[in-house]
């Protein structure tokens, strides 16, 4: 664990009974393998149309397609496209990101006439349709300054954003590494978790940065994900803070103190259920343990297991756990987070 100290006291070890309950919990939250290799062909098939036609001169994914930490259902993709060098004269004169986005934006519409297209201010997005996929796509170019970062679209102000999402993607990769493979499968839990508490209230890169901050060695599920709540509870508090996982973005300023008290309650409360459900599995009481789990992340956690019963009448909670704190109705404003210098 790293860098906070809530008063939780973690058991060395957690039983099979629970591993096992996280392990199927993790498959319910996993993409379609199918849906991926599509996501993948159709990426392929994009980047060489734009290459074709020298739009383009490369393209990479982002987002948390490309991190894997998305949950399913696999929809949205956040694609970056370099243009070609032939179009430079678009990087040099006032709004000529608007220019820039009219030209792939034209490619588009031709290659797929029957698509939906709107504007965000960093992307085009690109809807194939219902139970298809839809394609954020990002015009960029790179940033001359021998640095991965690129310089995307800002259409709000005309101009050009750095962002340095490729550098990002590097360093999850690598935080995953380090802790063997297990981190993006835990940033996934507590992103199920945040999604059906917090709705929009705290965007998933904000989720991500609050892992990133708490977990850097291995260690197992259950452990992990109630450190995550402990850690994340502090991180959320007015006298503390997280960055994005790069280091250059101060997340937790971007976010409003009524949902990021709103979030530190919820992370809170998380944590005493997770403490909750540790114990009883280090007592070998797995089916509580695994009924209180259920409580925190609702019926995809069941595992088989009873979710009701004295296990969690003694709780106070009851099946109404998993929103003891978000009871009011979420947001529903689109949100997505980027990762600009």
């Amino acid at each position: 664990m790293a860098n906070y100290s809530y008063p939780i006291q973690f058991p060395n070890s957690t039983s099979p009974e629970v591993e096992q309950a996280f392990d199927s919990f993790d498959d319910e939250l996993k993409l379609d393998p199918g849906k991926r290799i599509q996501a993948e062909a159709f990426h392929r098939e994009l980047t060489s149309r734009l290459k074709a036609d020298r739009i383009i001169s490369s393209t990479f994914l982002q987002g948390s397609f490309a991190r894997k930490t998305m949950l399913k259902p696999l929809r949205d993709i956040d694609k970056v496209v370099i243009v070609d060098p032939r179009h430079a004269h678009l990087f040099t004169d006032v709004g000529t990101s608007a220019v820039a986005a009219e030209l792939v934006e034209t490619a588009l519409r031709r290659y797929y006439p029957d698509a939906t297209f709107s504007r965000t201010r960093h992307s085009i997005q690109m809807d194939l349709g219902a139970n298809t996929f839809s394609f954020d796509v990002v015009p960029a170019f790179g940033a001359d300054d021998g640095t991965t970062d690129v310089m995307i679209i800002d259409l709000k102000s005309g101009g050009w954003e750095r962002s340095n999402t490729r550098t990002l993607i590097d360093v999850v990769a690598e935080r995953n590494k380090v802790c063997e493979g297990l981190f993006i499968h835990q940033v996934r839990f507590v992103k199920h978790w945040s999604r059906q508490v917090l709705g929009d209230r705290l965007p998933g890169l904000h989720v991500e940065a609050i892992a990133f901050v708490c977990i850097d060695q291995p260690i197992g599920h259950a452990q992990a994900v109630a450190g995550i709540f402990a850690c994340g509870a502090q991180l959320l508090s007015q006298w503390s803070g997280y960055m994005d996982p790069t280091g250059v973005d101060e997340l937790s300023s971007k976010i409003s103190n009524v949902d990021r008290e709103y979030a530190r309650q919820a992370f809170a409360s998380a944590a005493d259920r997770a403490s909750q459900a540790l114990a009883f599995d280090e007592a070998g009481n797995h089916d509580a343990a695994i009924a209180t789990w259920n409580s925190i992340f609702g019926e995809t956690f069941s595992h088989g297991k009873p979710v009701g019963g004295d296990y969690l009448r003694r709780l106070g909670a009851g099946a109404a756990g998993l929103t003891t704190i978000a009871t009011s109705t979420p947001r529903t404003t689109p949100t997505r987070a980027w990762a600009p210098r």
